[in-house]
Formats: structure tokens, sequence, C-alpha cells
């Protein structure tokens, strides 16, 4: 008897120790950053960027505005310090946030001018408390200026583009703030650099994106709401397509989704299909506006150059499609108002069929005092009425 006790005792204590070894495994499986796939951006510490725009922010830094030390929070703090001029210039406002990505804030300092063209300065510190704070970003002359800080941590402005197609040849009064650029903590660089938004519509920055989602939450343009309605509005808008096009959810695209992939049908003869890639704005799946982040239709490909690079005219473009007669389509860069800067013919490596094709483009930007954002689009045209049959666009940053 005694024998079997002791066998009896054993088993058990086995079977615990196989019991808290499997729990183990588990509660270490739920933990954020256990993948097992060994991806970087699985790490608790890494800050893993979806196609949405979303960030997760390292340990003990937050995103969006934070409030500032009481003893630099005060606008007037700051007028020695850049220096401003009396009658000329003053500080006009102060934010803080965690800009370089790490838990010690940095400052926005906004510099207001005097005059009509309300012309806007604005610059980076670090070591916001010291007596002399470390001055890490400054861009000057935005005319019209507006700059804050978004709620992914980076610094996004508005200006005017005095020579773009809504604001050329007007005065002063009558100009239109239509220009939006974002910049981007740099550890390489050592300053902020001119980074691109995912998105290609209905906003093409973060800047529009965050004002529209602002307009939404008042309850303005539900539309945004909505994935299909917002993919048949891009092929309205940039591919001048009927209005009577229809919709399909191929994924996604629900209440709490914050991903969708939907394809939209032409009325055109032949019924051509594109298939519209979208994101909840910042991943936000609890009324995030919708945002397409890439379009394409079957046999067409932008091999080269790839999303989000950053571009300097001229440059390559290679792909793939459907030649008739050696033509493919078009290869054209849009602006940051959707208009055509610069185009070029995609001509097949063969005459009729799927085939590739290499083609060099140039493009002019209106906009001579940096990059801004924009997209290569390549599109091929029915034969029998003549609208895009097909078409793929990537979003680029377009140095001027």
């Amino acid at each position: 008897m005694q024998k079997k006790f002791v066998s009896r005792g054993k088993c058990q204590g086995i079977a615990m120790s196989l019991l808290l070894l499997l729990t183990a495994l588990l509660t270490a499986c739920s933990m954020p950053g256990s993948g097992g796939g060994g991806n970087a951006s699985s790490s608790p510490t890494a800050a893993a960027t979806s196609s949405a725009g979303t960030s997760t922010p390292a340990p003990g830094v937050s995103l969006g505005i934070q409030p500032c030390p009481t003893a630099v929070s005060v606008p007037s703090h700051w007028d020695a310090i850049i220096p401003t001029q009396a009658n000329v210039s003053k500080v006009e406002s102060v934010s803080c946030a965690n800009l370089m990505g790490n838990p010690s804030l940095q400052a926005l300092v906004i510099v207001r001018f005097n005059g009509t063209g309300s012309i806007l300065d604005l610059y980076v510190y670090k070591n916001i408390t010291d007596a002399s704070p470390v001055q890490v970003f400054k861009l000057q002359g935005l005319s019209h200026g507006a700059a804050k800080i978004s709620n992914y941590n980076t610094v996004i402005t508005g200006e005017v583009d005095q020579n773009s197609s809504v604001n050329t040849g007007k005065a002063n009064a009558f100009l239109t703030q239509d220009l939006f650029r974002e910049f981007k903590w740099a550890d390489g660089a050592g300053t902020f650099v001119p980074v691109s938004f995912p998105g290609i519509f209905p906003d093409l920055t973060r800047y529009q994106a965050e004002a529209d989602q602002a307009q939404v939450n008042q309850g303005q343009d539900p539309w945004k709401l909505n994935a299909e309605t917002v993919s048949k509005n891009l092929t309205v808008n940039l591919l001048k397509w009927s209005a009577n096009v229809q919709t399909t959810i191929v994924s996604g695209g629900g209440q709490r989704d914050a991903d969708a992939v939907v394809n939209v049908k032409s009325t055109s003869p032949g019924g051509n299909i594109v298939k519209v890639t979208l994101s909840r704005l910042e991943g936000n799946a609890n009324g995030g506006i919708w945002e397409a982040t890439a379009v394409e239709s079957t046999g067409m490909s932008i091999t080269a150059p790839q999303d989000r690079d950053r571009l300097t005219s001229p440059f390559a473009v290679k792909g793939t499609g459907n030649a008739f007669e050696g033509k493919i389509g078009k290869v054209v860069i849009l602006d940051h108002l959707y208009n055509d800067i610069g185009h070029a013919d995609a001509n097949g490596a063969t005459g009729n069929g799927p085939t590739t094709f290499s083609t060099n483009v140039s493009y002019s930007s209106t906009f001579k005092n940096g990059t801004q954002e924009g997209i290569v689009q390549l599109y091929s045209r029915s034969n029998a009425d003549g609208s895009i049959a097909g078409v793929v666009m990537i979003k680029e940053l377009l140095s001027a």
C-alpha cells in the first residue's frame, strides 16, 4: 500500500509541474510583444507603425500635446529666447509633446509677424526648462501659416502656395491656405525631416485628415465614416467615373474594423474594377474616418519607385501592365491639389498583352520651398469610351 501511495504522489507532483509550466507558457504568449514571428515591431519598446499611420509609443512616451511645465508655458517667456522684435513679431503660442520619441518634453514655439502676409516661423526646442534651451528645428516664412503638434507626435503645418492653381495671381486677402506638410524627428539626422502621410483620399496629408476628423466628430461629412462611400467618391473625384458605380466590400469595413478593402465597379463598357485599400485614421476603429491608402487594378503595378519614397524630378517609373499596340497607358504625377504636374507615356517592352515598362518622368512643382505630398499614378483607358479602365496610385513625397 505504501508503494502505491508514493507512486500516486509522484504522479500528482509531475501533473502539477506540467500544469504550472503550461500556464506560464500561455501567459507569456498572451503578453504584448510575444509574437512568434520575431518581428522587431512586436517588441513592446518598438514604435510599430501600420499603413494607417498608427503608432505604439515607447514606454514613458505619450501621443499628442502634453501640458508644458508652468515656467515655460507662457508665450512671452520665449520672446527673449527666439528672440522676437518689438512691434514686428511675437510668440503666438507654445505647446509641448514627446516630439523626439523619448520621455522628455520638447516645445513647439510659434512666432507670428505683423502684416497682411500673416507670416509664421516655428521653432522646436529641447531641454526646455534650462536657462538656454537647445533649438533642434526651425521653419520660417510660412505665408498665412499655421503649425501644431499632431496626434502622432509630428509637427504639421499649413501655408499658402502662392503659385498653385487656387492662388496664382490673387491678392493677399484672397489667398487660400492649400499646402500642408509634416515633419518627424529623426535620430540619425538630429532634427525633424519631412515625411508623408499614408492617405491618398479624401485627405492627402495628416493636417487635413485631423481637421476632417474634428469636423466629422461634430456631425459633418458622415460619409467619411463609410468605407464604401469613401471608395466611391475616390473614383468619382480622381478617376472621373460615374456616381452610379457599384461598390462591394471585400474585407473589413465594419463599424469596429480598422481596415477595409473595397472593389469599385465602373458603369462604362466592360465594367472595369479597381480595388481600394483603406485604413481608419491613426488606427482609431471607434469613430475614425476612412483614408484610402492604395488603389490598384488587376494586371497593373508600379514596381519603382516604392510607396512613400522621396522623389526628385526627373525619376524613373517602372511597372507592369497590358499593352495594346505597344502602349500600356500613362504615368502622371499629381501634386498636393491632385493636379497633373508631369506625365509620360508607359510603353510596353512588348507590343501586346501583359508586359513590363520603364519610363522617365519629369515634373514641375509650383511650391519651391521644400517638399510636398503627391501621387504617382499609372492609368490605362478603355478603347470603348476613353474612360479610365485601370489604375495604380502610390503616395510619394515630391521635392521642389
